[in-house]
């Protein structure tokens, strides 16, 4: 999409959200019901999001992980438009290795991208961003120990983590190659919306729940346990209690 197309969209919805803090927000596909916030009525279409929730004084402009790639690129550009804090990502993934139990909690420091695909591939408009953004600390670190600091109140640990973003499930060759590589937890999302925000300059934090554990054969460990509901309702909470923590907005 356009840099104009984007401006469009941040002016149209900017006028129902001003006055507000921002905090974009990125979730699995799991129903509502999950999330301890309050979603906000419509004025017409919050595209290219697909609802807005109220968290107190923060809104919470929400888009699904699983939406097409170039909506979940675009959303990102347009809270950096509307002035946005951040963007908060929850997952679900995949453990390579034992370390990480199935329904534990992990945070992202660092990421692999296994598929060669880039989101910025193609012509780059300067005004959206540098030809060439700076990969080499992707995730903030406010941001991120307000996620721990999130967690910690509520008993939980978050595990720090290299994910990978995987085009699909791998061979025994292929999981030992990626464990090698140093990644403990993959997936097939994040990476895009990770790039973008980087791109724009927009700071960026991720959490996840691990949905299930693979052995180097690919075959689901016994021990594994699926995520849940209530799983995803914890990752929600996780990012509640981050924001009431000032929202990841020192370094402390």
């Amino acid at each position: 999409m356009t840099y104009e197309r984007i401006a469009r969209l941040a002016a149209r919805i900017g006028d129902d959200l001003r006055g507000n803090r921002i905090v974009g927000l990125s979730v699995p596909e799991v129903t509502p019901e999950v999330f301890p916030w309050r979603e906000m009525k419509a004025p017409g279409s919050w595209a290219p999001f697909e609802t807005v929730f109220r968290a107190g004084p923060v809104l919470l402009p929400c888009f699904g992980n699983g939406m097409a790639a170039e909506r979940r690129i675009d959303a990102v550009r347009v809270l950096r438009m509307l002035g946005a804090d951040s963007l908060l990502i929850a997952i679900g993934c995949s453990a390579l290795h034992r370390r990480c139990e199935a329904g534990s909690f992990v945070i992202v420091d660092d990421h692999v991208n296994c598929t060669g695909e880039n989101p910025l591939r193609g012509p780059n408009d300067e005004r959206l961003g540098p030809r060439y953004p700076d990969m080499s600390a992707p995730y903030d670190v406010g941001w991120s120990n307000g996620l721990r600091r999130g967690a910690s109140s509520m008993g939980l640990e978050l595990r720090g983590v290299v994910y990978g973003r995987i085009a699909r499930s791998g061979t025994g060759d292929e999981i030992a190659a990626w464990t090698s590589a140093g990644i403990d937890v993959a997936g097939g999302g994040l990476v895009d919306e990770v790039v973008a925000a980087v791109h724009c300059g927009l700071p960026v934090a991720a959490v996840g729940v691990v949905e299930k554990s693979l052995t180097v054969d690919g075959n689901v460990l016994c021990s594994s346990i699926p995520a849940r509901s209530k799983d995803y309702g914890r990752l929600a909470a996780i990012i509640d209690r981050s924001l009431l923590c000032r929202g990841g907005m020192d370094d402390g």
